[in-house]
């Protein structure tokens, strides 16, 4: 593969075989690091990708949007994010207050947990202190580096990335595929960065988008920069950067020879939509346009050496993507069904093709798009719960479906490793840790302008609630949610257990959950919009007023939690035992005719056979007769 897309200056000077790529134990992998060893130093780029390659990737998955201020209602910029995790996500959130630092004080710099703890110790807020969802002797996190720190950092809010600042610069993530690979410091490599604390440092320091994409990418090429996985696929990464003026794009790719990074950046147009699905989007780069553009020194020089551009005008326009990423992962379609998808939300007049040849090579979708209609919060909320509704790719429909429509699809399992095939990725995914949708309004003051619509669990689940820029702490509910253990104080939780419940007959629960998020959802609109008209009219918002405000926001988010459990309750009652409760009690519904097909319902045993005497009756004790096929 490396060869195929490099060139055959990357050839290595040793052969390997089947057996020496395919280790099926650690030991085997360790046998294959020593040949690396002892191979040529001309094959030391292929070493560390071949190597990384075999470890087994873990890659999150996330879907993300962002919307320039014309292109929204009322002017804000919004940057949405859905953070794709696996069975043992650390669902809870943190808030690290502002600080002042000494001089010639130094940063930590944490590597990249995202599993449950992600973080375990004092630094980055009171979420991760131990006892709190982890136990109390747990070892706690040790950083692999330091830096210079500043002398002062804004307070923020984090998950598994920076989420908002106090000064509303937001940011959400969509892990890539890329060229290259690299591994942190103590972790076999020596990158110090990880986009999550990347994205951490930019909350610190910055109040501007610009701030943050020179702030990260200086790091990241100076320290060297690592992917989420360490393997092509999901070894790069991009981020989605807004202030209250303007967004961008941002993608980074590991350059391990030189333990550096080569990233790029673009400026979304303010009356457009853009969406980055798990692949880099950004195609052309006009060098001479720092308006709308920003970069690394080294993006040029770099695909030059590595053979991933020509200049000679033979490849054309040098195109970052066709570059840089190794295309989709996981499977066709994985990412660019949901461009497709996405782009058919924000303007469903425009007719583009849902099917490609290669989404990297074809480049078959716009970058970013005029929306048919000015774009809402709420507007956010329904993408994220998109499963390819009425098209010929709808999740709710089929056998997969099963008989009560749910678009949710369980991967992995020993199967998969004998059959081949894939079922498709939407927006929408059960396994989401949380969504938020991120507002910025310059025009009011920071600790009310910025507002974090977080919602817990899978989209198509959830309530978004609002939370505002200003915050001093995070309402307790918010900062804890363990997979192990069910915990009614969590609000991840809340709504974990009622999207599972909501298995038992999705297509009838699933009106319950919008019925549900529609009167939730409008409360917490109303709420904003209530303090927007009490506290908005100056500059800034007195310390007394702002506790009043966020005193609401937490009782609003504690009803959400408590309706949620409730709807638990109501859901179960509704659905158990495969009957329907909700009109009258215990309405047998039974099975959808096409499902008994596809199921085989005609192949079941077969009627009971008619009586061979004419008129025979079953007696019974007491006398009278019971009619053949009655029920005792």
């Amino acid at each position: 593969h490396i060869v195929d897309q490099w060139g055959d200056e990357f050839r290595p000077d040793f052969q390997i075989t089947d057996a020496d790529v395919t280790p099926n134990s650690a030991s085997e992998i360790h046998a294959f690091e020593d040949m690396i060893s002892r191979a040529p130093k001309a094959t030391a780029l292929i070493a560390i990708v071949v190597v990384a390659a075999l470890q087994p990737p873990q890659i999150l998955a996330c879907s993300t949007f962002l919307v320039g201020k014309g292109a929204s209602v009322d002017g804000s910029l919004f940057v949405s994010h859905s953070d794709d995790g696996e069975g043992d996500p650390d669902a809870r959130l943190s808030f690290i207050p502002a600080a002042d630092h000494a001089p010639g004080a130094f940063r930590d710099v944490w590597p990249d947990l995202e599993d449950n703890p992600r973080f375990v110790g004092t630094a980055r807020g009171e979420t991760y202190l131990p006892g709190r969802g982890v136990p109390s002797d747990a070892k706690w996190t040790e950083p692999i580096g330091k830096i210079p720190q500043v002398n002062h950092t804004y307070a923020y809010t984090e998950g598994n990335y920076g989420i908002m600042n106090e000064k509303q610069l937001s940011i959400g993530e969509s892990t890539c595929s890329g060229k290259f690979v690299a591994n942190a410091k103590g972790s076999g490599g020596t990158a110090m960065f990880c986009v999550n604390e990347l994205s951490r440092i930019a909350m610190e320091r910055c109040v501007t988008a610009r701030c943050a994409i020179r702030t990260m990418g200086d790091l990241a090429t100076e320290h060297g920069f690592y992917g989420a996985s360490g393997s092509f696929e999901g070894g790069s990464e991009t981020l989605l950067i807004a202030d209250t003026s303007e967004g961008w794009v941002m993608h980074f790719v590991p350059y391990p020879e030189t333990n550096a990074a080569v990233w790029v950046a673009k400026r979304v147009p303010d009356d457009e939509v853009t969406v980055v699905m798990n692949m880099f989007t950004i195609r052309n780069v006009n060098l001479h346009d720092p308006d709308n553009y920003m970069y690394s020194e080294n993006v040029i020089d770099v695909a030059i050496k590595h053979g991933l551009w020509d200049p000679s005008g033979k490849d054309g326009v040098f195109d970052f993507t066709k570059a840089y990423s190794d295309g989709e992962y996981a499977h066709k379609y994985y990412s660019g069904r949901r461009a497709w998808g996405a782009f058919r939300l924000v303007d469903p007049r425009v007719e583009l093709d849902p099917n490609y040849g290669d989404l990297r090579m074809d480049d078959p979708y716009p970058w970013s798009m005029k929306p048919a209609k000015l774009v809402s919060a709420s507007d956010l909320f329904a993408w994220h719960r998109d499963w390819y509704q009425d098209t010929p790719f709808d999740m709710s429909a089929g056998v997969a479906a099963g008989p009560w429509g749910s678009p949710d699809r369980f991967n992995g399992g020993d199967a998969e490793g004998t059959i081949p095939g894939s079922f498709e990725r939407s927006i929408a995914l059960h396994r989401t840790t949380y969504t938020h949708v991120l507002q910025t309004r310059g025009w009011l003051p920071d600790a009310i302008g910025g507002i974090t619509w977080y919602g817990p669990h899978a989209a198509h689940g959830t309530c978004f609630v609002p939370v505002p820029a200003g915050i001093k702490k995070l309402p307790a509910a918010l900062t804890i949610g363990n997979a192990t253990r069910v915990d009614r104080d969590s609000q991840w939780w809340a709504h974990r257990y009622v999207h599972n419940l909501a298995q038992m007959k999705y297509a009838y629960a699933v009106e319950d959950i919008r019925t549900a998020q529609a009167k939730w959802e409008h409360e917490g609109a109303q709420l904003v919009a209530a303090v927007d008209a009490k506290l908005g009219g100056r500059a800034a918002v007195s310390p007394d007023e702002l506790d009043v405000a966020l005193g609401m926001f937490e009782a609003h988010l504690d009803k959400v939690r408590a309706a949620w459990w409730r709807l638990g309750d109501v859901i179960m009652a509704n659905y158990a035992d495969g009957f329907v409760s909700t009109r009258e009690t215990g309405t047998s519904v039974g099975y959808p005719a096409w499902w008994l097909e596809a199921a085989g319902w005609r192949e079941g045993p077969e009627p009971i056979p008619p009586p061979k005497t004419k008129g025979a009756k079953i007696l019974r004790q007491g006398g009278g007769a019971l009619k053949r096929g009655s029920r005792t």
